[in-house]
């Protein structure tokens, strides 16, 4: 089979699962947001359980397994992943929202901004790694990220909170990572707030739109992120919601994953936290909405990481081991909540996260 014959019939398969699920649909959700731990697998959720003895995860009554692999490889990455959440169709290891073929895949971000919805991303990394760079840019190779940069700065995001201020500032700035003299910064500006320290997110207004760049490329861990994960979702939704017609928002606990290709348990541990708080932020407003559609999983477990001993009483893991300092093939956890959630229960592909995400941001009013 040629990799043009792979890619329509995957499109055909993915518009014969919308069409059979949309007859089962009863409520369609108006806002959706997604969110994403990075690396974040079973054992993770476990040990992050153990240490704080309660999760906002816990919250969700529908759950399901996701299997991760990409089109050409057993073991996923994080741009083929994300592609697949993004997208609802597989590509190949390394590629950003583009088919084997190199044409472009149409995003839930995109479907959403078609559609009269705000749109937002927030990271805890550069906005221009994979997993973010997959709703709104379209490459071949996550590395080109001055390219992604470009995508970015020409996509219609709303909200934009992260690292990865270099690749959007000129060459000839103090601090760049790009290979030419475009000021993406300005053409930033000319259409949101761009801000680049916690005192000015602190004393953000009413704002319709604003890019936060909070570090020249990743932010620190969690310990010293400022701002946290929780207070960027918090003010992503605050400023999204005011659209009448709905909004989609992409959170991602980036560094879940950095934790695991450092076999480091408490690493994972403080990052899988402020994750889960986050998750809380966005469970609390779809409570109180009631037309919110809220999705958390990961795009692929990192580290084959597994418990070995601890204590619940004291909340302590004791003894964990990995296998790997990269990524695995295990399956990972996906839960739901609010309209249109029955749907994402069971084991599945991750696929299905973009088709159904798809779906609902097309039907949504």
């Amino acid at each position: 089979m040629s990799k043009r014959t792979a890619f329509l019939l995957g499109l055909a398969i993915a518009a014969a699962w919308a069409s059979a699920t949309s007859a089962e649909t009863i409520d369609t959700p108006r806002n959706i947001i997604l969110f994403i731990g990075d690396g974040m697998g079973v054992s993770h959720v476990t040990a992050a359980k153990i240490v704080e003895g309660e999760l906002n995860l816990e919250r969700f009554n529908t759950m399901g397994l996701l299997t991760t692999h990409s089109q050409n490889a057993f073991v996923t990455d994080s741009a083929a992943a994300g592609t697949a959440l993004a997208t609802g169709l597989k590509t190949n290891n390394g590629a950003i929202s583009v088919s084997p073929g190199g044409e472009p895949l149409k995003t839930a971000l995109e479907y959403a901004e078609e559609n009269g919805k705000t749109t937002g991303l927030v990271v805890s990394c550069s906005v221009t790694h994979a997993t973010p760079a997959a709703f709104a840019a379209h490459v071949d190779n996550r590395g080109n990220q001055d390219i992604i940069a470009e995508h970015i700065a020409a996509s219609g995001v709303d909200v934009l909170f992260g690292g990865g201020r270099a690749y959007f500032a000129p060459k000839s700035a103090r601090r760049s990572n790009r290979s030419d003299e475009k000021n993406l910064l300005l053409d930033l500006e000319k259409r949101m707030d761009v801000i680049r320290s916690r005192r000015k997110f602190k004393r953000l207004g009413d704002v319709a739109s604003v890019a936060g760049l909070f570090a020249a490329e990743h932010p620190p861990q969690a310990e010293k992120r400022k701002p946290k994960l929780p207070e960027l979702t918090r003010k992503a939704v605050e400023i999204l919601s005011k659209n009448k017609d709905g909004f989609f928002l992409m959170v991602e606990g980036s560094q879940i994953d950095w934790g695991g290709h450092n076999n480091d348990q408490d690493y994972i541990v403080s990052e899988t936290i402020d994750f889960d708080e986050a998750v809380g932020v966005g469970l609390d407003f779809a409570e109180a909405d009631g037309r919110t559609l809220v999705i958390v999983t990961s795009d692929h477990e990192t580290g084959g990481f597994a418990l070995h001993d601890g204590s619940v009483k004291e909340k302590k893991v004791t003894a964990s081991g990995f296998t790997s300092k990269g990524h695995t093939a295990a399956m990972v956890p996906i839960f739901a909540y609010g309209p249109g959630s029955a749907a994402f229960g069971g084991i599945g592909d991750n696929t299905r996260v973009g088709q159904l995400t798809i779906q609902y941001l097309s039907q949504s009013n």
